[in-house]
Order: C-alpha cells, then structure tokens, then sequence
C-alpha cells in the first residue's frame, strides 16, 4: 500500500514537471517574424517610398527576456539587430526600398520585450509583451516622426519549450513593428520628395 502511495506521488510529480517548460539561464533573441496568414494586412506603401535602416538600441529597464513560475531567464544576443532586421524585412514586404542614400533614416529603442510562463497542468501558457518605439529622421536629422507600437502574442501548450517561448517574443515584436506599417502618419515620412 504505501510502495502504492510512493509510485503514484511520483507518477503525478513526473506528470506535472512534463508540463513545467524546460530552458537554461538565457534565451537567445528570436527572429521577429509574423506567421504567413498574417501579411495578408499589410498595405503596400507608396511607390517612391525609400528608407535609410538606423540602428536599434536596447532600452529595456532589465536583460530579463522571460519569468518562469518566478525564475527569470536573461537575453541573450543582439535585441537591436534582431528588432532591426524585422522591421526592415516588413517594410520590405509593403514595398518600401532600403536604401544607403537620399531617403528618411529610422532609428529605434526596445522598450519592453519580455515574455510570463505558467506553467499549469495539463497545459502551460506564455503571454509576452513587445513595445518599441520608432523615430523618422530627415536627411538634416530632424524628428519628422516619432511614435511607441507595442505588441501581444500567447501559446498554451501541454509541451512548451524554449522555441515556443522565443517564437512567441518573435510574435509579440512582429506585431508592434506590424502596427508601425499600419501607421499612415510613419509610412508617410518615408516618401521621398
């Protein structure tokens, strides 16, 4: 009776740290990239519209990139780069040509870029948060724009890992850059003249 009790504490511990995700001590910036379905929205921009790609800092109060059931998770990599790159490839994907010369430059800051897990049984959640916030300089380097986005994406799975921890921050970011292709008064101060 009492081997009973021990199999079956063991078996329900073994269960509920099945759905408990298992990751190291740093999480590595993911790519910022929105799934297929999703480009269907996005509104092609004007014809003559060019943009100089400036560099994207990380402002984030902490390097925390992810808190699960308490225990914080580091980035690590470069969040800049990997924010850049994901707003330059949907830019690209509006139509708007990346150029060296002659056209707006875009600068940014990551302002948040972090994601919660829960882990519960029988499945565990990930709810992460992105916010970035985007400035339009002139050819002289004055502000000709300058707005925050944020954006938002969850996964519940029963298997959570680390990919679907870092494709969900992946998400969260492409939204918020999303938001800044949706924006008529930011996608306006990319036409050249």
């Amino acid at each position: 009776m009492k081997t009973n009790k021990l199999l079956c504490a063991l078996s329900l511990v073994a269960l509920v740290s099945g759905c408990a995700p298992s990751m190291g001590l740093r999480l590595t910036a993911p790519d910022v990239v929105k799934e297929e379905g999703d480009k269907a929205g996005v509104a092609p921009a004007a014809p003559n519209s060019k943009v100089k790609m400036g560099s994207f800092l990380d402002g984030r109060s902490s390097d925390t990139f992810a808190v699960i059931d308490g225990r914080e998770i580091r980035s690590d990599g470069e969040i800049g780069v990997a924010v850049q790159t994901g707003l330059e490839r949907q830019l690209r994907a509006a139509g708007v040509r990346v150029a060296l010369m002659r056209a707006p430059s875009i600068e940014g800051e990551v302002i948040d870029w972090r994601a919660k897990v829960t882990p519960d049984f029988p499945a565990s959640t990930v709810v992460a948060n992105a916010k970035v916030k985007v400035t339009v300089r002139g050819p002289d380097s004055t502000v000709l724009y300058r707005a925050t986005y944020t954006g938002e994406a969850n996964m519940t799975h029963p298997l959570l890992g680390e990919k679907d921890v870092q494709e969900t921050l992946g998400t969260a970011m492409a939204t918020a850059l999303e938001a800044a292709t949706k924006d008529n008064g930011f996608m306006q101060q990319l036409i050249v003249r």
